[in-house]
């Protein structure tokens, strides 16, 4: 939207409704007594939500004041807090004032107004804390509050999000919300010439993927690392972009402020995988493949127990003396090019691993010749992702496609570091209270769980447990059947393309019509989610963690019952479940989940590699019982694998500390390899 077309818009409300409407102190944040009490003698996390629930009635005040205000007159008063501001002014007084004025613009320019939860939230973040808001309560709206006030600071205020379609959708959103308070607003996108990114981050705000800033970081980084700043042309003095050094390369211009969406998709299930800048891969000549495809056929012989062992809890596979001595008799490689008996144990290794823990449309896809990496926490595909140390070479060999080379990488970083690295952090996300801990101890961040807006009305039934996946399909289409018939919109979310497509058969097989949301789907997300709410509507989505877009109930589906929502198992973590069923019930509407489960769920490995195999075959001989007796063992692999995945997580952080600490001592840049 233009500037002038901004100015007109404003102009048209201040006419026709200049004031946010005054109404009442929301209960839901309890009384004014409770958090007097509570802000004095509550825990860390009690202690902030009280102080926040205590200033909403002040920032309530000065909307209304503000709310008589013209245009001009606005853009004014946000200029003077910007004056406070940089004077050092944090007190409550500045933020209730700077709290209300964005209101006002929200109001004006967007036709919303804000709800006290809301508030409550932007002031926890603008304190430094990563809050929780159940899903429907407007976490994009809820961050232009504290966005709002760091960014005044003049110093750069980046908002990070999961995707290039969330960055570009808030921003474009909420623009108009800053312009009329006199800030400007820049979004990153991949493909983005230097120049243009250096233009982006003199904005205000800034909104971008947090692989963009990581990125954009390290490149800042190898820039000034490989002697580029001598290399400056004589014309530079007079093209420098604003606010920075003339010789100096960098796109980024530092790190004050920073407010992560999707905290828990960024700080936990993404805080393993470094950001890596290497030179592309390159096809691999037959000679150097021949290893990937013999390990390949090896590994196919092979049997668990007999040639090669598995560790679930290390997540570590290894061959046996028996698989050493398969090996050795499988006519190895052999010339120049071949690699030591124990390079080729370690390609087997791999090999093995492709073949019986990585499986096709779950865990990746094949897309135009090519493996490509399925993220399994959003369900989307990585293009520009590869797995290290032989691994994406064994998965190529496995599906018998181009093999690719992975060129030595020159920098690289984990999430945990980057973010690490900012003055002010804060953070949102509709699960991850559970992980408070692990946010304390990593980031130093308290987790805020913020009350909804509206009571939640949404009952999560009981888990039902089938003796094999067939059985447990079965039982969901025919649930499916009965809610459409009812007139309620069904959402059913799997964990796998795989799943998904599978059910789709199932599901056209008996006439129900249906929409798929997968990784070959992903680009029409935003319509298949915006009509999932509709009155008979049936959505077959993979993870929905971190989709970004609210479903909203059509005409008559509240009185019918509401969005019904169906777990086909269970995932790794428990908020990606929380975050699955938390997409019925959004603001107060009626809803109902379910999580279906059965004996063949590969979470069941993580009570170990021969329990599954046993309980398995249990289920496959079938039998009059109650299998909904073994629904603990899910909640147990659940646990396992989430202790598992954090001592993980932190064994990284230990790493890169020491690392950190060595290439320090040695005079090294600690953050390029």
């Amino acid at each position: 939207m233009s500037d002038t077309a901004v100015a007109e818009r404003l102009l048209q409300t201040v006419e026709t409704a200049s004031c946010p409407p005054n109404l009442p102190y929301s209960g839901r944040l309890g009384t004014m007594g409770r958090n007097q009490l509570m802000a004095k003698v509550g825990g860390p996390a009690v202690r902030r939500l009280a102080r926040a629930a205590l200033l909403v009635p002040r920032i309530r005040h000065f909307e209304q004041l503000f709310g008589k205000l013209s245009p001009d007159e606005i853009k004014s008063r946000a200029n003077q807090l910007r004056g406070r501001s940089r004077a050092g002014d944090m007190s409550r007084e500045f933020i209730a004032e700077g709290f209300g004025l964005c209101s006002v613009a929200v109001w004006r320019m967007l036709g919303m107004r804000a709800f006290d939860v809301q508030l409550a939230a932007g002031h926890v973040m603008f304190e430094g804390a990563l809050t929780e808001l159940a899903t429907g309560e407007g976490k994009t709206l809820t961050a232009a509050f504290p966005v709002f006030l760091r960014a005044l600071a003049g110093r750069g205020a980046h908002v990070a999000t999961v995707n290039d379609y969330l960055a570009k959708r808030d921003a474009e959103l909420m623009t108009p919300v800053y312009q009329a308070l006199g800030l400007s607003v820049g979004f990153l996108q991949q493909k983005m010439e230097d120049g243009e990114r250096k233009k982006e981050y003199r904005k205000d705000v800034t909104y971008g993927t947090a692989s963009e800033f990581g990125f954009d970081f390290l490149r800042d980084r190898l820039k000034r690392s490989g002697g580029q700043v001598a290399s400056t042309p004589f014309w530079g003095p007079w093209t420098a972009a604003a606010g920075q050094s003339p010789a100096d390369p960098r796109v980024q211009r530092g790190h004050y402020f920073a407010l992560v969406d999707e905290a828990d998709s960024i700080f936990v299930d993404e805080a393993k995988t470094p950001l890596i800048i290497s030179a592309p891969t390159r096809e691999a000549k037959p000679e150097e493949c021949v290893m990937y495809f013999w390990a390949d056929d090896v590994a196919s012989k092979m049997t668990y127990g007999e040639h090669f062992t598995l560790d679930v809890k290390k997540d570590k596979i290894e061959v046996t003396e028996s698989g050493r001595q398969l090996a050795r008799y499988s006519d190895p490689p052999s010339g120049p090019h071949a690699p030591a008996m124990d390079k080729l144990v370690e390609a087997i290794e791999k090999a093995i691993q492709a073949n019986h823990r990585f499986v096709l449309d779950h865990h990746y896809m094949v897309i135009e010749g090519k493996v490509v990496i399925v993220d399994e926490s959003t369900g989307r595909p990585m293009p520009d992702r590869h797995w290290r140390e032989g691994l994406h070479q064994a998965v190529e060999a496995k599906e018998k496609v181009a093999v690719h080379l992975a060129a030595d990488h020159a920098a690289s970083i984990t999430y945990q570091s980057y973010f690490r690295q900012y003055e002010k952090l804060a953070g949102m996300t509709g699960t991850v209270v559970q992980n408070w801990k692990e946010i304390r101890r990593v980031y130093k961040l308290w987790v805020v769980q913020i009350p909804t807006n509206v009571a939640i009305k949404r009952k999560r039934m009981p888990d039902v447990v089938f003796a094999t996946e067939d059985a447990k399909f079965d039982a969901i289409v025919a649930q499916t059947k009965k809610m459409r018939e009812a007139g309620r919109p069904v959402l059913i979310g799997t964990r796998s393309v795989e799943k998904s497509e599978a059910l789709s058969a199932r599901l056209t097989a008996i006439g129900i019509p249906h929409r798929v949301l997968n990784a070959r789907q992903d680009k029409e997300e935003a319509l298949i989610i915006s009509q999932a709410g509709q009155q008979g509507t049936v959505t077959v989505a993979t993870n929905m963690a971190g989709r970004g877009t609210d479903i909203k109930l059509g005409p008559g589906v509240a009185e019918a019952g509401g969005l019904h929502v169906v777990g086909t198992e269970r995932h790794e973590a428990v908020r990606i479940d929380r975050q699955l069923l938390g997409r019925a019930g959004r603001q107060g509407d009626p809803g109902t989940g379910q999580m279906f489960l059965s004996m063949q769920d590969k979470l069941l490995e993580a009570l170990s590699h021969e329990r599954h195999l046993r309980l398995v075959a249990l289920g496959k001989a079938g039998g009059n019982r109650n299998w909904n007796e073994f629904r603990r063992l899910f909640i147990a692999a659940q646990r396992k694998t989430e202790r598992k995945h954090y001592r993980q997580r932190l064994d990284l952080m230990h790493y890169e500390r020491q690392r950190k600490e060595l290439l320090g001592d040695l005079g090294a840049d600690p953050f390029v390899d």
